[in-house]
C-alpha cells in the first residue's frame, strides 16, 4: 500500500476540517430555520439575518460548553438565542447594582428554633400564583417581580387571584430613594421595594385588563411607547426614551376609578439574608420578590441553576420566589433549591420557573428578599 507523504498528509487533514465546517454549517443552518419558525422571527434585511445567524452559531457554541461545565444543569437554545451576551444584558435585564441596605428594622427574622419546614413547598400548588408572563424586550422585570408579590397577598387574603396591571407600574412609578441612589425607572429597571411604596402613595393599582402590558412587545401589535413617569429621574436612571407617545403614558391611561377595592398597601417588609428564615417567611407570608444576578440565565432549560460564580453583589434581575424543593441526584446526595417564577415566557426555562441552587446565597439570590404589607380587609 503507497504511503501518503507529509503534503498528502496535510491535505487530508485540512480537506476533513472542511468538510467537518460545511457539516457543521448545514446543522446550524437547519437549526435556525427550526428556531424562527418556532420564535416566529423574521429579519428585516439579508444582512441582519446574517448576523444574527453569526451570533445564533457563537451560542450554540456558548451553550454546548456550558452543558459540559455544569452537569447538573441543562442549557439549550430558547428565544434569545439571536441575541449576543452583551444584548441580552441591555436589553432584557437591568443595570447591575449592588443590593441596597434597609434600616434593620424593617427586617422581618425567624423567632426562635426552626425544626418543622417541610422538605419541599410551592404556592404554586395552593392557588396563591398567577400564570406566567412575559416582559419582552423591555428591562422590566422589577415590575412584574413587584405585581406577582401583590398578586399572592391579595390571593392570601382570602380574594381571587387576579392578574394585576404591570404596565401601570412601569409607566407611573417614579420612585427613588436617596439614601441609595436607587430609582424606579420604567423600562430601564427598578426595585420592587421602592414600587410597594409607589402604589401605596397612588392608592392602588388596576387590573391588567383595564391597563395591559403593552411596552415590551417589540413592535408587535399593541406595542406602546409611553413617555417617563411624571418625576423620572435622569442622573439616577439615565438619559429617558428617544421616543414616546403622550396618549400611551401614566398621564393619559392611569384611571383611579378602576382601581380593585380594598387593595391598599400600607407598607413593606425586607426578609433576613438567612435562608432558613427566607423559607419560614415565604411559607408563612407567601410568594416573595427576590433579586439576583442572571447574567447565566440567557439559555437555561432545566436543573438545578449554580454556577462557579456569578457576583452576589451585582443584582440585574427581579423575579418571584414561590417555593423550594430537594432535588437527590444519581449519587444519592441531596440538593436544596429554590423554585423561582421568571417573566420570560412559558418557552424559557421549565415552562417559566427554574431552580436555583439554595442555602448559599446563590447569585444574591438571599440578598434583596421583601413583600407588601396589604390593608387587612
Amino acid at each position: 500500500m503507497a504511503k501518503l507523504g507529509t503534503a498528502g498528509l496535510v491535505f487530508v487533514t485540512v480537506f476533513a476540517g472542511l468538510l467537518w465546517c460545511v457539516h457543521g454549517q448545514l446543522e446550524a443552518r437547519t437549526l435556525f430555520s427550526q428556531w424562527k419558525h418556532e420564535h416566529n422571527r423574521r429579519y428585516k434585511t439579508d444582512d441582519e439575518e446574517r448576523a444574527r445567524f453569526a451570533t445564533f452559531q457563537d451560542n450554540l457554541l456558548k451553550i454546548e460548553k456550558l452543558n459540559a461545565e455544569y452537569s447538573g444543569t441543562e442549557f439549550a437554545t430558547n428565544q434569545f438565542a439571536d441575541m449576543s451576551g452583551d444584548e441580552f444584558r441591555s436589553k432584557i435585564l437591568m443595570r447591575p447594582l449592588p443590593p441596597p441596605q434597609h434600616p434593620r428594622e424593617r427586617y422581618l427574622r425567624a423567632d426562635g428554633e426552626v425544626n418543622d419546614l417541610p422538605e419541599a413547598y410551592n404556592w404554586v400548588d395552593h392557588g396563591a400564583v398567577t400564570p406566567i408572563k412575559d416582559q419582552g424586550s423591555a428591562g422590566s422585570c422589577w415590575a412584574f417581580s413587584t405585581i406577582e408579590n401583590l398578586e399572592g397577598q391579595w390571593f392570601l387574603a382570602k380574594h381571587p387571584l387576579t392578574n394585576l396591571s404591570v404596565e401601570q407600574v412601569v409607566d407611573c412609578d417614579d420612585n427613588t430613594d436617596p439614601k441609595t441612589g436607587n430609582a424606579d425607572c420604567g423600562v430601564f429597571g427598578g426595585w420592587p421595594y421602592l414600587a410597594f411604596q409607589y402604589i401605596k402613595r397612588v392608592g392602588g393599582i388596576e387590573k391588567e385588563e383595564d391597563y395591559p402590558y403593552c411596552s415590551g412587545l417589540g413592535g408587535e401589535k399593541g406595542t406602546c411607547f409611553p413617555c417617563p413617569a411624571p418625576a423620572y429621574n435622569a442622573s439616577m436612571c439615565g438619559p429617558a426614551v428617544s421616543y414616546c407617545n403622550e396618549t400611551e403614558s401614566c398621564g393619559f391611561r392611569l384611571d383611579k376609578s378602576k382601581f380593585i377595592p380594598g387593595l391598599q398597601v400600607t407598607d413593606w417588609a425586607a426578609i433576613d439574608t438567612n435562608e432558613t428564615t427566607i423559607a419560614v417567611q415565604l411559607m408563612k407570608i407567601g410568594p416573595l420578590s427576590v433579586a439576583l444576578n442572571a447574567v447565566l440565565l440567557q439559555f437555561y432549560h432545566r436543573g438545578v441553576f449554580e454556577p462557579h460564580f456569578c457576583d452576589p453583589k451585582s443584582l440585574d434581575h427581579a423575579v418571584l420566589l414561590t417555593g423550594w424543593g430537594v432535588e437527590k441526584t444519581i449519587f444519592g446526595e441531596k440538593k436544596p433549591y429554590w423554585i423561582i417564577k421568571n417573566s420570560w415566557g412559558k418557552k424559557w426555562g421549565m415552562d417559566g420557573y427554574f431552580y436555583i441552587k439554595r442555602g448559599v446565597g446563590q447569585c444574591g439570590i438571599n440578598t434583596q428578599v421583601a413583600t407588601a404589607i396589604l390593608q387587612k380587609t
